[in-house]
Parts: C-alpha cells; structure tokens; sequence
C-alpha cells in the first residue's frame, strides 16, 4: 500500500510539471550501453527544446536534466547477465549463424523478463490511463517488450529508433522489403557482391530469422507481456509494433552499405557525434607526449577487455611494447596488477571516445567494431584495426576493409606477431589515413547534422500525429501479397501444367506413331 502511494505522489508530481509542454513517453528497456549513449543525446535534445520526457529505461542518468524524468528498469540488466537467463556474449562470438541468431532473440527474451520484473515497471503502470502522452519513442533493437505501455497511454504517434543500421526486422514494423541479394545479413561478413552459395547462405539466414522472430520470438514476448495483468488484454505485440508511424536507424550510405529504404525510415547515422570537448589534462598530456603520435584501444561497452583472458592480454600488452614511439590508451575495466604494463601505456575504466578520436595525435583506433565506434572513426578520419565479436560488428567491419581503411584481427587465433604486424600495416602504409578522410568527407558532408534531422522528424509526427501518408501499405499487406508469393506461385503451378501437357502431349503423339507404323507393318 505505501509503495503504491508513493508511486502516486511520484505520478502526480511529473504530472503537474508537465502542464502545458508536450509530454513524450520513451521506452528505452535495451540492455546496452552503447544504446544508452544513442539515445540520451536525442533524449537531451528533445528536453533542450523544452518537451518533457518520461524515459522507462534499463540505464539512468546520475544526475537528471530539467525535463527528463527516468523511471529505471532496474532488473533489466541483471537478466541478462547474471543467473540462468544469462547471454555469454564471448560464446554467442563463436557461435554459428543460426545458434546466434537465437542467441540475439534468447538476450531480448531475456532482457524483457528483467524489465518486466522491475519495480520501475510497477512505477509506469501506476501512471492513469488517461495520462496525455503526445509521442511515444521506442528503442526497438531487441523487440518490442514494454509496448503494452504505448496501448495503455491510448496509442499516441509511434517512432522506432534503433543505435544498430537497419535490422532486418525493421520492416516488421513500418513495413517495405528485404533485399538479400545484395544487402547480406548483419551478422555475415560479405559485402554486396556475393558468389551464388553466399547469396544461397544469406537467403537462407533471412528466411530463417523471419520466421524464428515471427513464429517463435514474438510469441513467446507476447506470452511473457500478458503475465504482467496490466498487460493481459492488450493486442498481440507483433500487431502494436506495426502502428509504428517511422524509424530513425544509425546508418548512412558512407559507412553502411547502401539500400533502398521506406520513406518512413530515417536514417540519421552518427546521430551521437557531437563537438569534441576539452579533454582531461593528464589524457591530453599523454596523447601529445607520443612522439609518433597516439593510439586508442577499446572493445566498446558490451564487451569487456578485462574477460579477454590472461593470456590474450598478455599478447596486446607485448604488442603494444613493440611500438614505443607510439602512446596507447586502453578501455579496460579492472586494473592490470597480474601484468606487466608498458611504458607507453594508460588505462582507464572510461575513456571519452569521441573526445579523443578528435586529436590530430591519433593515429589508429583498435576497435570492436560496433557502429558508433565505427561512425566516431569515420567522422574523425582514424583508420581501424577490427575485432568483431557478434552481431553487426562483421558487417561493419566488412565495409571498413572493402573501403580500405581498416583491418582485420580474429581473436580466436590472435598472436602477438599477428597484432603487431596488423598494426604496423596500417600505421605505416598513408593510404589508410587518406582513405578514411575521404570517407569522412563523404559523411559529413549533408544538409544538416543527423541530429537535427532526427528532431525535425519528431517534430513532424508532433505536428501531423495521424498522417499515413508516409505509411508503407506492406505493413498491412505482409510478405505474401508485397512480395508477390501468390502471383509466383500462380506462374510456377502454370508452369507446371503446361510442362506437362507438353509431355503428355508428346508421349501421346510418340504412342500414336508408333500405332500406325503397327498397322502399316
């Protein structure tokens, strides 16, 4: 009784700070800090301009802005990574396409489990039904788990928003088409250009994760929803994702590979890049002392350096011994006080990556490859050494080598002369650099920042909140009657037929001639 009185005082407080703004509803439930990142600087902006935002999210801010109310999904994280439901991302690396094509829905059947169990949950639901909410925001990567709380507000306009390019499934949700001839799978390292068992491969891989997700993932969300009894006579979930009204994906010809999209998916790649701001003075001092200049090391927030294992560290620490001209900085989570540390290098529980990718002295970012990291190099002009682990990392990695400006290490069978020769290459040989200015020419270069762009489309759907116009009409269609399965069917039935009446055809002509050659015998 207390905790549903507190929730109460808590939901007529915003509500009264709300008065006369528009009130956006973000449903931000995704287990991963690199999404965070993503969306709190669209997040910050939309409160800037003076919206006010209630954010249900799986991370919060320590300090909150004016205008920005976190309601935390507290359990969301320890889901997936603590317990039996928890996701080995180190395994789910060495996994085959199909195992971590699950292993991806098994994390947001996971994730979803946390979120649902959260008493940030219980906070949300206490809200009246009748709470105006203008706009709901959803971050959709990892499926549409607290969706029941778009239908509780009364179904105000829907924007998807996604930190990954273009998943698959964004089509499940503003509808449009698949194009596995070219555009290969985000976890296959191919580019556009694929031999016929490539294409056979990635063909197969979409069909399979169309209907895992349809037949299986979204179900099973469903049935886990409809415990919570709030939630327990809602639509089914596959069908609330698709009031979807357009998206907003981090992708941009320059670094993606380029497709034909929807003209309700906005593409607003490297949304997150912002100004570089002044660096802390002993970060700045060890980047300037590097006599050849400075090298940036960081496996992203996902993936953690300090699971590397004994062994493998000790390579990149002997690698990095090799280069004493140059100045690293690595992310690494714990200390190093079983190991040996160089000279030439400082480590930090938390670098400012896009603040130091600024710096004239970097030379060279060693990266996991996950797509802001991949942007943030882009938009600098820093060449890559990849070390992809899961999900869209290869593919992104894939495209930094076709354009020449990064390479490759595989992990599992890394050595120190292999990462010393890797980084050598690319440290020696200018064209990388050259390259990848050239590509970040090609990136910057657009009418206004993403950010923006992404802020004039939310403002559009605010000011136009029942327009359909934008809508593509296979959404309501779906892949039978938009990808023309009955019409191609139809032609292979009559072709078909007619192959075998042609047949019958002949072997009655073949049966009769041979009568008459009978009867003239």
């Amino acid at each position: 009784m207390g905790r549903t009185v507190e929730y109460l005082v808590a939901a007529l407080a915003v509500s009264s700070s709300f008065a006369g703004g528009t009130n956006i509803l973000c449903l931000m439930s995704v287990a991963s800090y690199s999404h965070h990142i993503w969306n709190r600087v669209l997040m910050e902006a939309l409160a800037t301009k003076g919206y006010n935002l209630t954010i249900v999210s799986a991370d919060v801010e320590k300090v909150q802005k004016v205008n920005m109310t976190y309601i935390h999904l507290e359990e969301t994280y320890h889901a997936v990574h603590d317990g039996d439901s928890a996701i080995d991302l180190y395994e789910m690396a060495q996994e085959g396409l199909v195992k971590s094509m699950r292993t991806f829905y098994d994390y947001g059947i996971a994730s979803c489990g946390g979120s649902l169990r959260s008493k940030g949950l219980e906070q949300i639901l206490s809200y009246p039904n009748d709470f105006k909410f203008d706009l709901v925001l959803f971050d959709f990567t990892l499926g549409p788990c607290i969706l029941g709380l778009f239908h509780k507000f009364g179904q105000p306009p829907l924007i998807g928003v996604s930190a990954f390019n273009n998943p698959p499934y964004t089509d499940d949700l503003i509808g449009g088409h698949k194009y596995p001839a070219y555009i290969p799978y985000y976890t296959l390292n191919y580019g556009s250009d694929m031999t016929f068992l490539q294409r056979l491969e990635n063909a197969f891989i979409y069909a399979a994760d169309y209907f895992y997700r349809t037949y299986v993932f979204l179900p099973a969300t469903d049935k886990q929803i409809r415990q919570i009894p709030a939630f327990k006579n809602m639509p089914y979930v596959g069908s609330l994702q698709e009031k979807t009204m357009l998206v907003m994906v981090n992708s941009h010809h320059s670094v993606d590979l380029p497709e034909p999209t929807p003209q309700n998916m906005v593409q607003v790649g490297g949304l997150q890049i912002m100004n570089p701001k002044p660096l802390p003075e002993d970060i700045k001092k060890f980047i300037d002392s590097g006599r050849k200049g400075a090298i940036l090391f960081s496996l992203g927030t996902n993936v953690r350096s300090s699971d590397l294992g004994d062994e493998r560290i000790a390579m990149f620490l002997e690698a990095i011994r090799q280069f004493p001209d140059y100045n690293f900085l690595w992310k690494f989570e714990t200390d190093l006080k079983n190991h040996r540390v160089p000279k030439n290098l400082i480590v930090k529980k938390f670098l400012p990556q896009n603040d130091i990718l600024a710096q004239p002295k970097i030379k060279l970012f060693i990266s996991h490859s996950g797509l802001l990291s991949t942007h943030e190099a882009t938009w600098h002009g820093v060449p890559m050494v990849g070390i992809p682990f899961f999900a869209d990392q290869y593919r992104n990695l894939e495209k930094s080598l076709q354009a020449g400006v990064a390479e490759r290490l595989v992990l599992w069978t890394v050595s120190t002369d292999k990462i010393v020769a890797t980084i050598r290459k690319v440290l020696e040989d200018d064209g990388y650099r050259v390259r990848m200015k050239a590509r970040s020419a090609l990136f910057r270069d657009q009418p206004e920042r993403p950010l923006e762009r992404a802020l004039w489309w939310i403002d559009w759907c605010l000011r136009h909140p029942k327009a359909e116009t934008i809508r593509s009409p296979t959404v309501r269609l779906g892949p039978w009657k938009s990808e023309l399965y009955d019409v191609k069917l139809l032609l292979v039935l009559v072709t078909l037929l007619v192959v075998i009446g042609i047949k019958r055809a002949i072997r009655g002509c073949g049966s009769r001639g041979a009568g008459v050659a009978a009867s003239a015998a």
